[in-house]
């Protein structure tokens, strides 16, 4: 696995959109030269509006938590994995390759560069395709499965959900559904507000209004988004600054 710094935003910038994956992965991270660091990101299947905060996809059971049958060797980039239930062809394109439990854990995630379909036809069996090779061989003792990369599939963050679901990021711009864009991780930003939230408190995604920040509470458990630099206003934008850049 090859690591590389931090790139500056250059080819698609941070205030265009576009229906096809440019070269970069998702999840890729960049900055500006102002210091604000954004992610590379897929929109769900609906719209997405500026300054709102958004979560990506549950993860689905039947895709986790599976003992693996056929062994891998070390090296291989190709693992056969009998799924709970049915998948499409590449329908783990970009998502993350995770040992759980078992020979292989702990060794980190690998990404997902798409996998076969899994059908009734086949036992649900689908061969995960990953684009670094193993680092430790697999064998039938190794419980793995496909996860949603956190920049996938993005939805406005629902309050309802809140705060049992994670937050990626903010796009800093209106995304059309389906469309590859920045999400802004960390910096100064521009996010909706619910509720009247002091200087320097800490912000977590609102139980009450979809996309928006409250104040964190002390028996909260959930991540931090961010804190705000000054006094905000319910309902407004506020500035604030984004602490989501892992």
């Amino acid at each position: 696995m090859s690591l590389s710094a931090l790139v500056q935003i250059t080819d698609q910038d941070a205030y265009t959109t576009v229906s096809t994956q440019s070269a970069e992965l998702k999840g890729q991270v960049a900055s500006t030269p102002d210091g604000r660091i954004f992610s590379y990101t897929h929109a769900g299947a609906s719209n997405l509006a500026a300054g709102k905060i958004t979560s990506p996809p549950n993860v689905t059971a039947n895709y986790v938590t599976r003992t693996l049958s056929v062994a891998a060797a070390a090296g291989a980039n190709q693992i056969t994995v009998t799924l709970g239930t049915t998948a499409t062809q590449d329908q783990f394109k970009g998502w993350n390759f995770v040992v759980t439990d078992g020979t292989g854990k702990g060794q980190g995630s690998y990404y997902i560069t798409g996998n076969t379909a899994a059908t009734s036809g086949n036992s649900n069996t689908t061969v995960i395709n990953i684009r670094d090779a193993l680092n430790v061989a697999l064998d039938t003792t190794s419980v793995v499965g496909a996860y949603p990369s956190q920049f996938s599939a993005q939805i406005i963050a629902d309050h309802t959900a809140a705060p049992a679901v994670p937050v990626s990021g903010a796009p800093i711009i209106a995304v059309t559904a389906t469309y590859f864009y920045w999400t802004q991780t960390g910096g100064m930003a521009s996010i909706l507000q619910n509720g009247t939230i002091s200087k320097n408190a800490g912000v977590i995604a609102s139980s009450t209004t979809d996309g928006a920040v409250d104040t964190e509470g002390t028996s909260t458990v959930t991540r931090r988004v961010g804190y705000m630099p000054e006094a905000g206003v319910s309902t407004k934008y506020s500035p604030t600054v984004l602490t989501l850049d892992y």
